[in-house]
């Protein structure tokens, strides 16, 4: 096969020629040369086989308005949008959405409800007829979400209210909802969000119930159909793609549940001061045995280190190098005086300087004392205030049965751009909402999954990557294998001309202040952290004496008050 070069791909192989120089250049020439076979192979198409299929054009199709019969309302942004919704006109809302077509269309001629832009507030709601709850009437949101440029923080759930006749322009972030569906993810939140905002009965209060296990939000760019189902026996589910993701019910699967406990802690109820909550005590028998040294160090010459033979403690560490000439070329007016570069001394090879023993760990080293811990026989157990009735104690036994709700609103805030919701429906029939999915979100996924790029079965990751290029990667092992040969065997790099005197000096000072700043501030570490040993030392005998100290007031304040304590252990009354 011809090799064909891209643009440029000449002057980028004389540039890699040019740049490949010292011990290293055998091997630079040989990946310079398999770089450019890889680029020609690419660029000729030798690799047509080996890359993964796409979907082609013909994956389309065109939209077809879907059946609405038996659903209490749909939102499929057909038609004049805007005469429906609504923008929140509060100054937090920053972001327009718009009624387009997604990036990558599916079903041709379907819209949805976009957010264009990240970084962005996003605030919008519409009205239908008001559904609400009914005993043995099951209830139903369903919706679609596709993230056109992927997810990295933001959310794109849906909120469901009663407007109570506020205009929708009206709508933002406090406004109250019933129920707040759909998914989250930034930072540490990865979910699908179930809340139901639960009103007491009793106190007239509203407060928010999460599911306890919500659902973890898909990680890729498909579109995908997020169901919550209500059912007459409190139950719920929370369907992502048509699965059943998460379960539980209403009275049990919420935090904090839906009915409150029936008893409370006394408020009222205080700690007694005499209560004693230490389960230990120091052993009043127990006394500091006479051997006992508190000051004996941790560490301690080692008696048995003697000086090695051959130790010089008057010779240098480093001398002039002896072997070392005056360069011929040495210019001392132009140059300064020559010295010659410093080496190990060679006389060091057992030890120069000063000798000093090492330390060992202090077999007699004990440390401070402290009394054995027993059982505090004062012991009463980790006090709890009493319990009584809940004031505000009710049973909701149907909350299922969810109130007047007659809005949807999106509430989000997003650092994404290209959210794309569609086909929003509430309904009070699961089969109905499932029979609308499959002409709208499985139609569509169907394919958005043949749009995907393709790979054989079982040629997934590095070893499919390899499957699928075997020539290509042959070949290039090749070219390198004789390249190395002939770049090391038959032509060598010419040795690089020997640096000037001036150059030789300049590098032996630099050298040489170099170890020496390296030597001192090894000599700063040692010595700071030797400093900070002792310190935390000192600072957890001080703390231990302490707590000791504390521990002992308190008792001797509560003995005389504890029927069957120790008493005044010291025998002083």
């Amino acid at each position: 096969m011809a090799q064909v070069l891209a643009p440029g791909a000449d002057e980028h192989w004389r540039r890699s020629r040019m740049q490949v120089t010292g011990s290293s250049a055998p091997i630079s020439r040989a990946f310079v040369i398999s770089f450019t076979f890889l680029v020609s192979w690419d660029i000729a198409g030798g690799n047509s086989e080996g890359v993964p299929e796409h979907g082609t054009g013909n994956t389309t199709t065109p939209y077809v308005k879907p059946n609405l019969e038996g659903l209490h309302w749909v939102e499929t942004f057909d038609g004049d949008v805007w005469t429906r919704w609504t923008h929140s006109q509060s100054d937090k809302y920053n972001g327009q959405l718009k009624v387009q077509e997604r990036t990558t269309e599916a079903l041709i001629g379907d819209v949805g409800l976009l957010l264009p832009e990240e970084a962005k507030h996003y605030g919008i709601s519409t009205t239908f007829a008001p559904i609400e709850g009914k005993k043995d009437v099951p209830f139903v949101v369903q919706f679609e979400v596709k993230f056109q440029d992927g997810l990295t923080c933001g959310g794109s759930y849906i909120k469901l209210f009663y407007s109570g006749g506020q205009q929708a322009s009206m709508f933002k972030d406090d406004t109250p909802y019933v129920v707040m569906f759909g998914p989250d993810k930034c930072g540490g939140t990865n979910k699908v969000h179930f809340i139901l905002r639960h009103t007491s009965p009793k106190t007239g209060k509203t407060e928010e119930k999460h599911c306890k296990d919500p659902p973890s939000v898909p990680q890729d760019q498909l579109t995908h159909l997020y169901r919550l189902v209500i059912s007459p026996d409190n139950s719920f589910e929370i369907h992502i793609d048509g699965e059943r993701k998460t379960s539980g019910s209403l009275l049990s699967s919420m935090e904090p549940p839906v009915n409150p406990p029936k008893e409370i802690d006394d408020p009222a109820d205080t700690k007694p001061t005499n209560w004693v909550d230490k389960a230990k005590m120091d052993d009043p028998s127990a006394s500091k045995p006479d051997d006992w040294d508190e000051d004996a160090p941790r560490r301690i010459v080692d008696p048995k280190a003697s000086r090695p033979v051959g130790w010089d403690e008057e010779a240098p560490l480093k001398i002039p190098d002896p072997a070392a000439k005056v360069p011929e070329d040495w210019d001392e007016e132009e140059d300064g005086e020559w010295e010659a570069p410093v080496i190990d001394n060679p006389a060091c090879k057992v030890g120069c300087g000063k000798w000093e023993p090492p330390t060992i760990e202090n077999p007699a080293y004990k440390g401070k004392w402290y009394a054995p811990q027993v059982d505090n026989p004062a012991y009463k157990g980790v006090w709890k205030p009493r319990q009584i009735a809940n004031p505000d104690y009710f049973v909701d036994e149907t909350p299922c049965i969810l109130p007047k709700i007659d809005s949807v609103g999106i509430d989000v805030w997003t650092m994404s751009k290209g959210i794309m919701f569609d086909n929003i429906l509430v309904a009070s029939d699961p089969a109905k909402a499932k029979t609308f999915a499959d002409e709208t979100w499985k139609l569509r996924s169907e394919i958005e999954k043949l749009q995907e790029p393709k790979r054989t079965d079982g040629q997934d990751g590095w070893w499919g990557l390899v499957s699928q290029n075997l020539t290509a990667i042959a070949a290039t092992a090749l070219i390198i294998s004789v390249s190395t040969v002939w770049c090391c065997c038959v032509r060598r790099s010419p040795v690089p001309p020997a640096p000037s005197a001036a150059a030789r000096r300049a590098s032996q000072k630099k050298d040489k202040k170099e170890k020496e700043e390296k030597e001192v501030k090894q000599d700063e570490k040692e010595e700071k952290e030797k400093e900070e040993e002792e310190h935390e030392k000192n600072d957890a005998t001080e703390e231990k004496g302490k707590e000791r100290e504390e521990e002992a007031s308190e008792q001797a304040k509560s003995k005389p008050l504890v029927e069957g304590g120790l008493g005044d252990i010291s025998g002083n009354n």
